[in-house]
């Protein structure tokens, strides 16, 4: 079957009523994200505070506000403008606009992913699969995170650096509002930064490789300027819209503290916390990269065409990128559209063919191939997603006593239902009893919970805004969970009143066997401990 592979795309006889394949695979991701796989709701709560406090006092906060062991170190929120949409979609349509949300942001990126491959495949059926593959790789972090805002702006700049020449005059500005929005909404944009010198590296190196396309009389300085200026001028929009924020050029060099702290032997989230991890090969997620590289490395084999250098550029970065740490599995899913759209396609049309011509149907299917690729050609693109979008509003909208409401069909009453293990309910309720304004150690994943449910009576220990505690804090933290020898000392030093930690942890075990601590309170998932007076300890 030989896939349309480029050109003009001819102008569209709409059908109204026949959903193009682009139009069928927004609407599964609608459908699915929305049902079956319910994104994550670990780290939202902090954010959601931080954009109430944004909104109510129209100023960031410039100090830990929210926590008693580094209450004046700086916080410098870098995601503020997520943090205020993540708010606001919660304060005027509950946590199932704040659902509703993440969904169609998630869908939104997987439909840009899907336009960008059809640039190059042509092929309705080879963009959908490789979307759905991105897909799977971007549903691996799926949660109501900021970073949903910086893979939407990711995609959009590898739209703009693989169009060198789309925008035309207005392209300046146009990169200019794109970061300016990328700088408020995510830290990623740095990556965006990185992304327009790999193009500029890429053209330059090319041109000085191909001296038939110099100009007569062209110097190597001049080759040099006429193949990099127009990603240079790219560059140099995208720097100057990075400092237009709150933080003006300290927001922009933030994101290398991030590069500072991976060379350092500091104990900090990024030697921790999961998310930072590296990708082991002998995981899951390790093996998954290696198998999709793999794949990537058959589709560039088998198209028997050289892949441009800019994008080996990309997938070699992003894979290193994916396995320095897991968080950043997503990325190297959408960088590696480029190159997968372009060899896949006739890597499968050379494979198919092979394989069809043994048993005689290669014409009749390629007959077939053609004609569907023609119905979806004429096809309607938007229909389908926007009707499907707009039953879902209704269906998130209805009362949840309705049997076809968003909570009955889902199962998702509440939005911490979404990801129970970061929000303890039940225990929250117990911490506002029986320790409202006492010093709590407690489970680091729960500091973002503590801070919407209980701020500000209660002040947490460590949470999840990793960039605003000290290397001691961190080391504070881990020395207790990981019942370090001095851990009663650290607890000591901070005047920890109370302890809040999942049953079955070695420091709950600890805990229950101390004469220094005494257990209040318990559920079948949590515990809580409090610290016995010194006379009732010194009597025993």
């Amino acid at each position: 079957m030989q896939p349309v592979m480029s050109g003009a795309v001819p102008q569209k006889q709409t059908i109204f009523w026949l959903p193009s394949v682009f139009a069928m695979v927004v609407t599964v991701l609608l459908v699915i994200t929305s049902f079956f796989y319910h994104i994550k709701a670990d780290d939202i709560w902090w954010h959601l505070k931080a954009g109430e406090f944004i909104l109510e006092n129209l100023h960031l906060p410039e100090q830990n506000i929210f926590s008693f062991t580094a209450p004046e170190h700086r916080w410098l929120p870098h995601e503020w403008l997520s943090e205020v949409f993540f708010y606001l979609a919660y304060s005027w349509l509950g946590y199932r606009g704040l659902i509703l949300l993440g969904v169609l942001l998630n869908a939104l990126a997987c439909a840009l992913v899907y336009r960008l491959t059809l640039r190059y495949s042509g092929s309705p059926f080879a963009s959908a699969l490789i979307t759905f593959i991105a897909a799977l790789m971007m549903l691996g972090n799926f949660s109501l995170r900021p970073y949903l805002f910086g893979n939407l702006f990711f995609i959009c700049a590898l739209h703009a650096m693989e169009e060198p020449t789309a925008g035309g005059r207005l392209r300046p500005a146009l990169i200019f509002v794109l970061f300016a929005a990328w700088a408020n909404f995510h830290g990623s944009f740095l990556i965006g930064l990185a992304l327009i010198l790999l193009y500029l590296a890429a053209a330059v190196s090319e041109r000085l490789l191909d001296r038939r396309r110099w100009s007569a009389g062209q110097s190597l300085w001049q080759a040099i300027g006429a193949a990099g200026r127009p990603a240079a001028l790219d560059f140099a929009s995208a720097l100057v819209a990075c400092v237009v924020t709150p933080n003006h050029v300290f927001g922009l060099i933030f994101p290398l503290l991030y590069i500072k702290l991976a060379f350092s032997r500091e104990v900090t989230y990024l030697t921790n916390i999961s998310e930072w991890q590296p990708a082991d090969l002998s995981s899951p997620l390790g093996q998954m990269i290696v198998f999709y590289l793999l794949f990537c490395g058959f589709a560039i084999v088998g198209s028997r065409k050289s892949p441009r250098a800019v994008h080996i550029g990309l997938l070699s970065a992003f894979a290193f990128f994916a396995f320095s740490s897991i968080r950043n599995i997503p990325l190297l899913g959408i960088a590696a559209t480029p190159i997968m759209a372009r060899h896949l396609p006739p890597t499968f049309s050379r494979f198919w063919s092979t394989a069809l011509a043994r048993v005689g149907l290669r014409e009749r299917l390629e007959n077939w191939h053609r004609a569907t690729v023609e119905l979806n050609r004429r096809s309607s693109d938007w229909t389908l997603p926007a009707l499907t979008a707009l039953v879902l509003a209704l269906i998130f909208a209805l009362p949840p006593s309705w049997k076809i409401s968003y909570p009955v069909l889902s199962g998702v009453h509440r939005l911490a239902d979404l990801s129970p293990d970061f929000y303890p309910a039940p225990l929250l309720d117990e911490l506002d009893r029986l320790a409202s304004g006492k010093r709590v150690f407690h489970f680091f994943n729960w500091g973002g919970a503590i801070i919407w449910g209980l701020y500000p009576r209660q002040r947490v220990f460590i949470d999840q805004r990793n960039d605003c505690y000290p290397p001691e804090v961190f080391r504070d933290y881990f020395a207790v969970h990981n019942l370090e020898l001095d851990w009663s000392e650290v607890l000591d030093r901070w005047r920890i009143d109370f302890v809040a930690y999942p049953a079955g942890s070695r420091l709950s075990q600890a805990l229950a066997e101390s004469e220094s601590w005494n257990l209040v309170w318990r559920d079948e998932k949590n515990l809580l401990f409090e610290r016995r007076p010194r006379s009732a300890v010194s009597g025993r």
